[in-house]
């Protein structure tokens, strides 16, 4: 343990509700790869079966014993903070089927430092057939692997932003998704860049010292990376990644998370649930409970329909400042008795927002005096890395696909713009062109002979002369 950290109760009913759910809903997901290992549902399902089994599965782990042995070379060569991580992922009822559209990444490292994010696949795209989880699981894999380079001392000093601008330029398949990526590095520094509405907080002391804001480019439209030589909507990460930068502490608590939570969760209560779940201490079974915890009070509220939801208040904001009506996905409206509710204090919002929920918490520790936590972290970031590394190569068909697209779309595009270049050449040749007649031929023919002119000349014959006689003076000589 690396301290302890006071907390007030949270609601226990919800918690309790939300809970029984979510081991229903790992029971079933559990028996679901059983009969087909081999399933997509059995790829995209594998991290949340390790967030509900990682503390058992760690339990017997033999890393205390095998970091003490490393220790003295880890001081040697290591950063003096570490990120202790671990996470939690509840889809969208709507979505078990596929695993929900979000994704997430931890890397621990036991020489300190570290880097963790989230991505949230826009559900848009599954109106046209596009599994929006795909893109975001890649994503993932691209910002961990473009991590790993940025490390390399060849390569320099890690970079938040620059891990995005190379996932994103990696991840070329259709669909979208919003990222947030947040590192300790050697310095302590901490070190994010976010696009979109996923995002981050710091608590310290029992208060949110430090989080990310929302990027978007209006209310509930976030902005949101995707493969620019496919899509023209897409956004550039270069362009609208936020960068921030923190003195981060021992004893901090990191809070990566998709918008599933912060459209659900204000600071006050998420950091009574942090320190709730911290209330031994901290450790990495202590951040498995926090994501846990984080993700069934989020899940609480987003099926709520009378709670005064971070959500529902903001939409209620942009509608009377645009006269837009924003529907909340809970179902919204607060019942008979919302209005009512919400006078008494009592809630009466228009609800929480039902969405996928990805929390990835981690804490900030002694990296000398962490290696057992340290190592426990890394054998869960080893069966998820496994999980995107599967997605990676699932994603190679369609990879194929969408380069072939762009490909075809790019010689298109050359041919429309070759065809455009000749006719506009064709049209300067012709304007420079002397006229077939000069104008004193013309004023001396008669009406029949310009007629006749014309009609030979695939021209209109009808109207007056003097019509007729301009028309037959607009005829270029080729």
């Amino acid at each position: 343990m690396f301290g302890a950290t006071a907390a007030t109760t949270t609601s226990s009913a919800c918690a309790q509700s939300a809970r029984q759910s979510s081991r229903v809903l790992s029971s079933s997901l559990t028996s679901s790869s059983s009969t087909s290992s081999s399933s997509e549902s059995s790829l995209l399902f594998s991290s949340l079966r390790n967030t509900h089994r990682h503390r058992q599965r760690n339990a017997s782990s033999p890393s205390s014993s095998s970091s003490s042995s490393k220790k003295g070379n880890v001081i040697l060569t290591s950063a003096k903070l570490a990120l202790i991580p671990s996470y939690s992922n509840l889809p969208h009822p709507a979505k078990t089927a596929k695993g929900g559209e979000d994704a997430w990444f931890i890397k621990p490292d036991v020489k300190g430092g570290g880097v963790i994010g989230v991505a949230d696949g826009v559900g848009g795209f599954g109106d046209q057939g596009v599994d929006p989880g795909l893109y975001a699981r890649v994503l993932a894999f691209e910002c961990l692997k473009a991590h790993q380079v940025s490390t390399n001392p060849l390569f320099g000093g890690s970079d938040p932003k620059a891990m995005i601008l190379q996932a994103q330029k990696e991840t070329k398949l259709p669909g979208a998704s919003t990222l947030c990526v947040v590192e300790i590095d050697k310095s302590g520094q901490l070190r994010a860049a976010n696009v979109g509405d996923s995002g981050f907080k710091v608590i310290r002391g029992g208060e949110v010292v430090f989080e990310s804001t929302p990027s978007q480019h209006y209310f509930n439209c976030p902005f949101q990376l995707g493969y620019m030589p496919l899509s023209a909507d897409a956004d550039d990460a270069n362009e609208c990644a936020e960068q921030y930068s923190f003195k981060a502490m021992e004893g901090d608590v990191i809070v990566v998370a998709s918008d599933g939570v912060f459209d659900n969760v204000f600071n006050e209560e998420l950091v009574r649930v942090v320190g709730n779940s911290c209330s031994q201490g901290l450790s990495y079974e202590s951040m498995a409970k926090c994501a846990e915890d984080i993700v069934l009070v989020s899940r609480a509220h987003a099926e709520d329909k009378t709670y005064a939801s971070p959500y529902s208040l903001e939409a209620e904001k942009y509608a009377k400042e645009t006269g837009t009506k924003v529907k909340v996905p809970s179902g919204g409206g607060g019942g008979l008795f919302g209005g009512l509710n919400k006078m008494m204090g009592k809630g009466g919002g228009g609800g929480g927002k039902m969405d996928d929920i990805t929390v990835v918490c981690a804490f900030v520790g002694p990296t000398a005096e962490a290696q057992g936590e340290i190592m426990k972290s890394v054998q869960l970031a080893a069966g998820l890395y496994d999980d995107l590394m599967q997605a990676r190569n699932k994603a190679k068909g369609e990879e194929a696909k969408t380069l072939r697209t762009v490909q075809l779309r790019k010689q298109m595009d050359e041919a429309f713009e070759e065809s455009k270049a000749k006719a506009d050449m064709a049209k300067k040749q012709e304007a420079a062109a002397p006229s077939e007649f000069s104008k004193a031929q013309i004023d001396a023919m008669d009406s029949a002979t310009v007629r006749r002119l014309l009609q030979e000349r695939g021209l209109p014959t009808s109207g007056k002369l003097e019509r007729l006689k301009e028309r037959l003076a607009g005829v270029k000589r080729m």
